[in-house]
């Protein structure tokens, strides 16, 4: 088996799980903000045995659960369009069977901006919620690692695009 088959088995794989991780995603965001109105419209109240639970061991009120659900929500939201964009690249690179195309490199940096982009939209408005909601405490979303990853993404897309060109040179010669 080559190098080039085991990525693209590696590949299949990856677009496989993104897939998955986007069905999830796509249905706790869902969950979370049927949660939120359900709970703000007062349809679950604090007398359900389950929300009681919630109230009093974290001494939370309603306000702070809708604001909890929604913070859920919007990091399921931001998780899912990023998921969304790496399997839209995955599928992109099965069709071309290599990723050493510079449309390839392309799709990778606007990943790695996407990346960073949504993460510090994403995170600054969970820190609103929470902030706003009086649970600063709380919050444990820290996106450096988003912010991260978005970078190593963008440096990728170089590594690729010179592999793109090294492949050029070689179907030239």
């Amino acid at each position: 088996m080559s190098n080039l088959e085991k990525i693209q088995k590696g590949m299949r794989v990856l677009q496989i799980l993104s897939k998955i991780i986007l069905i999830f995603a796509i249905v706790g965001v869902v969950l979370a903000s049927i949660g939120a109105t359900l709970v703000a419209s007062d349809v679950l109240n604090m007398e359900n045995q389950f929300l009681n639970f919630l109230s009093v061991t974290a001494e939370m009120s309603k306000g702070q659960l809708v604001g909890i659900l929604a913070a859920a929500a919007i990091s399921l939201l931001s998780g899912g369009i990023l998921t969304a964009f790496a399997y839209r690249y995955f599928t992109a690179e099965l069709k071309e069977g290599t990723p050493f195309t510079n449309a390839g490199a392309d799709r990778i940096k606007q990943l790695g901006i996407i990346e960073i982009a949504i993460s510090i939209i994403s995170m600054s408005v969970i820190d609103g919620i929470y902030e706003n909601i009086g649970l600063a405490e709380w919050n444990r979303f820290d996106d450096a690692g988003s912010i991260t990853l978005g970078i190593c993404l963008i440096l990728l897309s170089m590594v690729v695009r010179y592999g793109a060109e090294l492949e050029q040179k070689n179907k030239g010669k």
